[in-house]
């Protein structure tokens, strides 16, 4: 597959080989093909080693996945810099690490999320360092050319400050193949039951009703039995219909740049009608108490659920264990289609994939590693990751052993998908060399290049389908509250959402009449609604003033 972002690499690469002598504690090189993007061939000192946490599952052999994983060995092969991962299990360590300034020289973790302060709080803090230097001085040659030719990731991973503190998985968001590589979830629907009632996919929320009532009046699973359950809310599916309302599940930027709290607006009354009468009819299945994963698969696979929240992965019938695979073996004929965003009363199609220039999970170098005298090690290791070598490596392994490349294109190896023992489980072979689309240290350009030619055409069509539509009421990630603001939002927010939450339910229910909806706004904005959107404003004029 040939795509823009892979050229676009191999210009930045030819770009940068006049920076090929530069930075400081690695040896020089007489190739004069070598550039600073791919620098195979210069060697970092043995005894560079570079210490790196990150977030692994619970099981034991994630406590050996990335140190054993061939195209990681690979890179720290290449440059001369190990790596010794330090592999968490959950987050309980995260802030206690850093309280105790025994944090390591790398950290990938959702920083956005976990640390208080987000980004911006964690270098005021001291823990994580500018790169600019590094930027600078032809250490980080990649993430400079980057920020250069992508204004928007440029103006994503800076702070108000001007500094640059981390990287992450990369995208260009006006780039069809990364919007859809990064827009895993979306809306799924039973295509073989709308062909059981003669309709189409529904595009609105009108069609979604109509879709919806035949589902449940007109046994679309073929079994002679009203058991159908039209629509399955479960694992926060009800999120998915606030586009046809223009509105988000936190604060949105309204057309005029104005920052609204979306649950305090006229919009959102009109959801919560809509949502009552699918309620009051049956066509929900009622997931408001119970929001498990496993509740909302089960009534996939068993052929009772027409539509729901659905992961890519539901639609890879080429993995055994999806709940395609799974369904059809109980119904040979079931089908899915991704349903794209409803649009509203007048025609707009919001979308409500995360469509971002960086991942959630962020990597950030430390200030241990400047105080160890590593940092310039850490930088160059993270920035290679940024290039072509780098990212193949992260993203295919290594050529030759786990993919070949034919007429320009990538493409794995036989026995790539067959299952190894690997530590007291199974994985694919192509798991012991890369890990493309779990693993989030930095890649550029690579990861949509594997996600569309490696998965299959139902998986394609589905995050395409979930990547169309427009995404900028969204408050991006990149829009960072001071430490300030941030303590001031979570004063505010507990109690309001707390209520926002129990309100939603008792509305859609029919507990609480929507003629109450006056009083409820009220009770918002008692509880800090009107504050918590200006916050979020000042957050916004910052960020687009970057």
């Amino acid at each position: 597959m040939k795509r823009k972002l892979i050229s676009i690499v191999l210009v930045i690469a030819m770009a940068a080989t006049l920076l090929a002598g530069c930075g400081s504690g690695k040896s020089g090189s007489d190739d004069s093909t070598a550039t600073a993007l791919d620098t195979d061939a210069r060697k970092w000192d043995e005894d560079v080693t570079i210490t790196w946490w990150l977030m692994g599952g619970s099981d034991e052999y994630y406590q050996y996945y990335w140190e054993e994983m061939k195209g990681l060995k690979a890179i720290q092969d290449s440059l001369g810099i190990k790596i010794d991962f330090k592999v968490a299990t959950s987050y309980d360590s995260y802030l206690p690490m850093m309280a105790a300034n025994n944090y390591p020289h790398v950290i990938t973790a959702k920083n956005l999320e976990q640390y208080t302060g987000r980004l911006a709080g964690m270098f005021h803090d001291g823990v994580s360092i500018s790169l600019n230097k590094y930027m600078e001085d032809g250490t980080m040659p990649n993430l400079k050319k980057i920020t250069e030719e992508y204004p928007d990731i440029a103006r994503d991973l800076k702070l108000d400050s001007g500094d640059y503190t981390f990287v992450s998985t990369l995208y260009d968001v006006n780039d069809s193949d990364d919007r859809a590589a990064s827009s895993l979830y979306g809306l799924a629907i039973r295509a073989d039951w709308l062909d059981a009632v003669a309709m189409e996919i529904p595009t609105n929320m009108q069609e979604w009703y109509d879709v919806l009532s035949a589902f449940k009046s007109q046994d679309p699973n073929g079994n002679g039995k009203a058991d159908e359950e039209p629509v399955c809310m479960a694992s926060t599916g009800w999120k998915y219909f606030l586009t046809a309302y223009g509105i988000d599940d936190d604060p949105i930027a309204m057309e005029d740049g104005t920052v609204v709290y979306g649950f305090m607006t006229d919009n959102y009354k009109q959801y919560l009608a809509e949502m009552n009468k699918w309620y009051q009819e049956g066509l929900i299945y009622n997931m408001f108490e119970q929001t498990s994963m496993e509740a909302r698969q089960e009534r996939v696979t068993n052929n009772f659920a027409g539509a729901w929240k659905a992961d890519a992965d539901h639609f890879d019938y080429t993995n055994s264990s999806s709940y395609l695979a799974t369904l059809q073996q109980k119904a040979p004929d079931a089908k899915f289609a991704a349903v794209p965003w409803p649009k509203t009363a007048d025609g707009k199609q919001w979308c409500y994939s995360d469509i971002n220039t960086f991942n959630r999970d962020t990597t950030v170098i430390t200030s241990n590693a400047e105080k160890d005298g590593v940092a310039d090690a850490a930088a160059y290791l993270i920035d290679y990751m940024l290039g072509e070598n780098g990212s193949n490596y992260v993203t295919w392994g290594i050529e030759g052993q786990s993919y070949e490349v034919v007429n320009g294109e990538k493409r794995l190896l036989e026995g790539m998908d067959e299952k190894v023992s690997f530590h007291g489980t199974e994985i694919t072979t192509f798991n012991t060399y890369a890990d493309p689309t779990t693993i989030a240290l930095p890649s550029f350009g690579t990861v949509s290049e594997y996600v569309l030619s490696q998965k299959p055409d139902s998986y394609v069509e589905a995050v395409k389908t979930w990547s169309e539509g427009d995404t900028s009421y969204k408050m991006p990630p990149a829009c960072q509250l001071s430490v300030e603001q941030e303590q001031q939002v979570e004063d505010i927010t507990t109690d309001m959402k707390n209520y926002v939450t129990k309100m939603r339910q008792r509305f859609i229910t029919g507990l609480e009449p929507l003629t109450n909806y006056d009083t409820y706004i009220q009770q918002v904005q008692l509880l800090g609604g009107t504050e918590y959107a200006q916050i979020w404003q000042q957050a916004y004029d910052a960020w687009k003033s970057r």
